[in-house]
C-alpha cells in the first residue's frame, strides 16, 4: 500500500504544543505594529447658534429695534426690546401686530436680535 507522503509523519502533541504558541506571539505583534494609527476625528466646527429665542406679537417698530409682547400663561406679559443691526437675518416681512420668534444675543446696549422670524397666522 502506498501512502501519500504529505501524510506520512503524523504531528504529535508535542510539535503542536511548540507551534501554536510562536504562531499566536507572531500574529499578534504582526497586528500590533502593522495597523495604521487612525487619528481621532476633529469635533465639528462650532456654529453661531449659541443664542435664546423669545416668541411673541410685534407692538413697536421704531427704527433699529423691535419690541416683542411675550404672553405666557400664568405670568404676566412683558415687553421685550431688541436691536436690529446689519447681520440681522429676517426671515418675512416685519410688521405690527404679526407673529414672530426673535433669536438674540445679549450685547452692550441691549438684547441684539441675530434671527428675526415672522411666523404666518
Amino acid at each position: 500500500m502506498k501512502l501519500n507522503s504529505k501524510f506520512r509523519h503524523c504531528s504529535s502533541l508535542f510539535t503542536n504544543l511548540k507551534v501554536w504558541p510562536l504562531g499566536t506571539v507572531v500574529v499578534c505583534l504582526y497586528l500590533t505594529f502593522a495597523g495604521e494609527v487612525i487619528p481621532a476625528q476633529d469635533p465639528p466646527p462650532a456654529t453661531e447658534q449659541n443664542y435664546e429665542f423669545v416668541s411673541g406679537t410685534i407692538t413697536e417698530l421704531p427704527p433699529g429695534r423691535i419690541v416683542v409682547n411675550r404672553a405666557v400663561i400664568g405670568k404676566p406679559a412683558e415687553n421685550r426690546t431688541f436691536l436690529i443691526t446689519a447681520e440681522t437675518k429676517i426671515e418675512g416681512k416685519l410688521r405690527a401686530g404679526a407673529r414672530v420668534t426673535v433669536g438674540f444675543k445679549p450685547g452692550d446696549e441691549g438684547d441684539v436680535a441675530v434671527r428675526i422670524i415672522v411666523r404666518s397666522k
